[in-house]
C-alpha cells in the first residue's frame, strides 16, 4: 500500500462506523419527537423579500451543510451550519405537532446590531419545508437601520 492510504482508509472506516451507529441510536424516539434526529442535513434558503437591498437575490437558493447534534429524537437539539460564516449555530426545537423551529444569532457581531434568524419547517415527503426570516443591523446612507430578509426554508437529511 502507498504510505498514508492506510490512514485514509481507517478514517473512512471510522466515519462509516459513526454514521452506522448514529442511524442505530436515532431509531427510537426519546420523548415524542418522531421526525428529527441527529445526523447530517442540507439546509437551503431561497430569499423572496429583503428590505435593505443587500440580500435581494430573489430566487437564488443557498445551500449549507448542517450537522444536527443532540439526544436522538429529543425536543431540543443543536444545528451547526458548517459553511455559514454569519449564521453558524442554531437551536432547534421540535413542537408536539412535529414542527421544527430554528433560532440562530449572527456570528461575529455583538450589541444592538447583532442579527437574529428564525425558521419554522414541517415534515412531509422525507423533508422539512417552511419559511424563515432574519434581521440584522446595518448602516444605510449613514443611518443605522434594521434589515429584514424573508426566505423559503428546506431541511433535508443526507446521511441515510
Amino acid at each position: 500500500m502507498v504510505r498514508g492510504t492506510t490512514k485514509r482508509l481507517t478514517a473512512a472506516a471510522m466515519l462509516l462506523s459513526i454514521l452506522a451507529i448514529s442511524g442505530t441510536l436515532s431509531a427510537q424516539p426519546a420523548d415524542g419527537n418522531t421526525v428529527l434526529g441527529p445526523g447530517l442535513y442540507v439546509f437551503q434558503t431561497r430569499i423572496d423579500h429583503a428590505t435593505c437591498g443587500d440580500a435581494d437575490r430573489t430566487g437564488e437558493v443557498t445551500s449549507y451543510y448542517a450537522a444536527v447534534d443532540g439526544i436522538p429524537y429529543a425536543r431540543e437539539m443543536r444545528m451547526t451550519l458548517i459553511n455559514s460564516r454569519f449564521w453558524p449555530v442554531w437551536t432547534l426545537t421540535v413542537t408536539p405537532s412535529n414542527v421544527v423551529i430554528g433560532d440562530g444569532q449572527q456570528a461575529e457581531v455583538t450589541g444592538p446590531n447583532r442579527g437574529t434568524s428564525h425558521f419554522e419547517v414541517s415534515y412531509a415527503n422525507g423533508r422539512f419545508t417552511g419559511r424563515g426570516q432574519r434581521e440584522y443591523g446595518r448602516v444605510v446612507d449613514g443611518n443605522a437601520v434594521r434589515c429584514r430578509v424573508s426566505y423559503e426554508a428546506l431541511l433535508l437529511r443526507i446521511d441515510r
